[in-house]
């Protein structure tokens, strides 16, 4: 990760021991932060969290109902999805010649509670490091990734991944204490992406992953100033700190390894994908490198359902530069420092599958799970849970 320089480093080493004077035990009081720091939102945000779940539980009960409708048949053969990893690996498998394959995920997030490194942390803790400026609080992430597969010869599948995000972030402002929110909504980076197989019998396939992403979602998004904020008049446009942009402003490379295993009703695989980022982008800054690693078992208990266990490792890195128009005095969410972390995931999921009738060949799947670890450069928003759901139909 990216050395901090100097300016990021000011205050820490007297960040925890500073005493709190009343301002901050009324803060504590207004947002009392058990179990990791949450926020006790208003009213209107825990109904409007609870309605957009509800909305997923209800859409996913719904295509699920069609899918039971529709299927005519129940052999005992293997399935024709049957070796598929869970719904949250991307580039998964590689596919029948000739197939096209439409998918769908509805990726959640939900972001609750600073830490810094592995340490929890209150917003009182930091707040006056940050004089004139904000704290985040809580960050809201849906993502809908649309997806076209297409598999031109037996051994290379071409696919497009078109992601359009909603993201809300929860602040609180140094001076005043109030509470506000900003949200940016759009079309992030377009995904161009080739898998090629270079090996496969009737249990172990391996494809390698080439994937390009080209810079069509923005990295200079801005929202209204509140009230509050140094050398910022209340209305005129902020730009939004790094984690809310949609895009990265530069095109990137995406190789991967991925293996998949299938022995009579037991599925097991692993991946290996980066981000690699190749250039600066407009705004002065070259957004850092990704690395992820997975790893997923699973058993057919049905012929049309599937549950699965899968573990994922990921790390991020800091930014090489900085947006100029993003002050680190003012947040730590506008610090290039603070970025980078790593963080263990456990997940769940379930498969429905249908084999006949006019949506043979398809599935919708479910999958969910809680940060077995988290390792922050910060003070960051720490995971508290992710989800995604998705229907898939090949033809």
């Amino acid at each position: 990760m990216n050395e901090r320089p100097e300016w990021s480093r000011a205050g820490r080493s007297s960040r925890f021991s500073r005493r709190r004077d009343d301002r901050s035990r009324v803060l504590d009081a207004i947002v009392p932060h058990a179990a990791f720091g949450r926020l006790e939102k208003d009213k209107g945000t825990q109904f409007m969290i609870f309605a957009r779940t509800v909305e997923a539980c209800a859409w996913i009960l719904v295509v699920f109902g069609l899918l039971l409708a529709a299927q005519v048949s129940h052999a005992e053969s293997v399935a024709k999805g049957e070796g598929h990893p869970p719904i949250g690996v991307f580039g998964e498998a590689v596919h029948s010649s000739g197939e096209v394959k439409l998918s769908y995920r509805l990726q959640i997030e939900n972001r609750q509670g600073l830490v810094d490194g592995e340490t929890q942390i209150q917003p009182s803790q930091i707040l006056d490091d940050y004089l004139g400026g904000s704290v985040p609080l809580s960050l809201r992430s849906y993502a809908h990734v649309i997806e076209l597969t297409w598999m031109p010869t037996d051994a290379v599948t071409l696919f497009v991944t078109l992601p359009f995000y909603e993201r809300t972030l929860d602040q609180i402002i140094q001076s005043t204490g109030q509470l506000y929110s900003v949200s940016v909504r759009g079309f992030g980076d377009v995904i161009v992406n080739g898998l090629y197989r270079v090996f496969a019998d009737e249990v172990h396939r391996v494809h390698l992953n080439l994937g390009l992403g080209l810079p069509s979602g923005s990295d200079n998004e801005t929202s209204e100033a509140p009230a509050g904020l140094a050398g910022v008049p209340q209305g005129s446009l902020q730009r939004l700190p790094y984690i809310m942009q949609l895009g990265s402003g530069t095109l990137s490379l995406q190789p991967g390894f991925t293996y998949n295993g299938l022995y009579r009703k037991t599925f097991w695989g692993g991946q290996i994908l980066g981000v690699l980022q190749t250039g600066t982008n407009s705004e002065g800054y070259k957004a850092g490198n990704e690395y992820s690693l997975t790893g997923w078992v699973g058993r057919r208990w049905k012929s049309w359902l599937r549950t699965s266990f899968r573990m994922k490792w990921q790390q991020w890195f800091n930014p090489t530069g900085m947006d100029d128009q993003l002050n680190p005095a003012l947040s730590p969410l506008a610090n290039p420092a603070f970025q980078a972390g790593s963080r263990l995931d456990a997940l769940f999921g379930v498969d429905f599958y249908v084999e006949g009738g006019r949506l043979g060949g398809s599935r919708i799947s479910i999958e969910a799970g809680l940060p077995a670890m988290q390792d922050l450069e910060g003070p960051q928003l720490r995971t508290d849970w992710l989800l995604t759901a998705g229907f898939q139909y090949a033809f």
